[in-house]
């Protein structure tokens, strides 16, 4: 044997000495001396395994308690051999822990199926009391989680990676909008502890799934309201478990606000769509086009369940549930739309309609979302020097996507999103100067924070009302009602087919 290969052979303990990899007890010596080390771990656990199999087929074929108990020992280190490993960053480990765990239960049961009397001796019940004894150990070691921020009554889930729990809501930064499922817990089971425990038992089995992908876990009670949600961001980040524990009445009616608002939008959105066109699309769908027909990039997600799936059939589940119908021009549209879209959701309440408008304030540069009287949004904006932003009623006539995305950067001033008004000279735009917003500095059109007009953006639907006013404070009283909008109702992902490639616009900026 050459001598790179003779090296390449030998494991290098330290100070000269060397275990060769050919030895049959390689792993075994390497874990005596770094009981550290994760893949040494790793491979004693699993030979550990295939002892403890042995013993267990022994006990099987003479049924002599000895065996039994060799398998249960053994089963034990090998199950805590394996999970130390994948703790200590050995990620083939993951698999063979689970099945090990898995395998274990199943081996308790069937047990307990071959040894079921009639009646049990006095023999047997001290066999069963330590049996019991020894997993109940065996549990706590394996499953118990490492770090807790606060003290629980019991651990009665399983899961691999640490957690805190924390009283109240996430911070949006750490909200996962791709990778989310909702359970429903009874308001008779909604303890603190049930809903922890309820919570990272889902959260176990989407991570056996799918170990690599971020996910969150809402919990919600009989009236869908959130009662808990359980983050885990990936790679080696803790669980964070949060619990709604005080349900103020401001926090219900932000919820529930939330859910106006969002069934608002969707809705606004198939109104336009039909006095637009004369009917009902056959699925809604048809509001999901391409540019130029785009009435809104995404549906909204209402807040209960975090949905904006569509259905046909009221399960209850979440998202949206549309209903189609024939309409005629005698009906009346508002009604009809109510009666079409509604929350696919266990909400008994009504939920009222009527349009999104915009109004614009050029008295105090501020632009206003609502429907019918009732404010949704307020944004800052830059108008028209020398009082050139036109008044009066028009609406959006366009949306696009990245407009002049062709032109040079420099010469780009409409930002990430625009909304074309009637009158083609004018838009609503974002802009890559944002200091300039609240001042009366362009042509004509209103700027807006990009990030703002994003979210502008994947609210309104084409034929939106704008109404522009000399000043609006003499027109309609501005009031708040201290409802504060979330901004991850709606997404701001730019959709390619909602770009405008073949036009550079030449809007009054």
């Amino acid at each position: 044997m050459s001598n790179s290969r003779l090296k390449a052979n030998l494991f290098n303990l330290d100070k000269g000495y060397y275990l060769s990899k050919n030895d049959p007890l390689f792993w075994n010596k390497l874990f005596q001396r770094q009981t550290d080390n994760p893949e040494a771990m790793f491979h004693v656990g699993m030979a550990a395994e295939r002892e403890a199999k042995d013993y267990l087929e022994k006990y099987y074929t003479t049924r002599v308690d000895k065996y039994l108990n060799l398998y249960r020992k053994t089963i034990a280190r090998s199950c805590n051999l394996v999970k130390s490993s994948f703790q200590k960053g050995f990620i083939h480990a993951r698999l063979d822990f689970l099945r090990i765990e898995r395998e274990m239960h199943l081996t308790e049961l069937r047990i307990a199926e071959l040894n079921r009397p009639t009646s049990y001796s006095k023999k047997q019940i001290i066999l069963i009391f330590i049996s019991a004894v020894i997993l109940s150990i065996l549990g706590a070691y394996v499953f118990l989680p490492h770090t807790e921020s606060l003290t629980m009554n019991e651990h009665n889930h399983a899961y691999m990676l640490p957690y805190e729990v924390i009283e109240g809501i996430p911070p949006e930064l750490t909200i996962i909008s791709d990778n989310q499922l909702v359970i429903n817990i009874p308001e008779k089971d909604s303890t603190k502890e049930k809903i922890v425990n309820a919570l990272i038992e889902r959260l176990k089995m989407e991570y056996e799934m799918s170990p690599l992908t971020a996910t969150q876990v809402i919990a919600v009670d009989d009236k869908d309201r959130e009662i808990g949600r359980a983050i885990w961001e990936g790679k080696g980040e803790n669980i964070q478990v949060y619990i709604s524990t005080i349900k103020t009445e401001t926090a219900l009616d932000n919820k529930e606000v939330q859910l106006w608002e969002t069934t608002t939008v969707i809705r606004s959105a198939l109104y336009q769509f039909v006095k637009k066109n004369g009917y009902l699309p056959k699925d809604l769908s048809g509001l999901n086009q391409a540019y130029p027909n785009n009435y809104l990039t995404e549906f909204p997600q209402e807040p209960y369940k975090m949905k904006n799936t569509v259905t046909t059939s009221p399960t209850r589940d979440g998202g949206w549930l549309f209903s189609y119908m024939e309409f005629s021009a005698d009906m009346d549209l508002v009604s009809m739309v109510k009666k079409a879209l509604k929350p696919n959701l266990s909400y008994d309440k009504d939920i009222p309609f009527m349009p999104l408008r915009i109004l614009i304030d050029k008295a105090n540069n501020n632009l206003f979302v609502l429907s019918e009287n009732r404010i949704i949004r307020n944004y800052p904006v830059a108008l028209g020097k020398d009082n050139s932003t036109p008044e009066g009623k028009l609406f959006i006539s366009k949306k696009v996507v990245n407009p002049d995305k062709n032109v040079p950067k420099d010469r780009n001033v409409y930002g990430t999103r625009a909304m074309e008004l009637a009158n083609m000279n004018y838009a609503i735009h974002g802009t890559n100067t944002p200091s300039t917003i609240g001042q009366n500095i362009s042509q004509g059109c209103v700027r807006m924070n990009n990030s703002e007009m994003e979210e502008l953006y994947a609210m309104i639907p084409l034929n939106t009302e704008v109404e522009i006013f000399h000043n609006l404070s003499d027109i309609i009283p501005i009031e708040s009602d201290g409802y504060v909008p979330p901004r991850n109702l709606y997404s701001n992902s730019g959709n390619l087919r909602e770009e405008d490639p073949f036009t550079d616009y030449h809007w009054a900026d």
